[in-house]
């Protein structure tokens, strides 16, 4: 197996993983937004944009090292 296709693989699985955590996160900041529009009458689109492009940039950095290191190990190993 090449490389290419471990790595394809690795990054298949991410992205699966990607949405589950975007199905996760839509409700954690629509709860948020319920929350300071309850407590504040107002609500802050910036700082939810913010978090959900943090989160998900965070996400996706983490697991581009997490997949070239698997990537790595398994090509090695075989």
């Amino acid at each position: 197996m090449s490389f290419q296709k471990i790595l394809r693989d690795q990054i298949v699985q991410t992205v699966d993983l990607l949405e589950i955590f975007l199905c996760l996160l839509v409700p954690v900041v629509l709860a948020k937004g319920t929350i300071d529009y309850l407590s504040q009458g107002q609500l802050f689109w910036l700082s939810y944009g913010l978090l959900i492009l943090k989160s998900v940039g965070g996400f996706i950095s983490l697991f581009a090292v997490i997949d070239l290191f698997e990537a790595v190990r398994r090509y090695h190993s075989r």
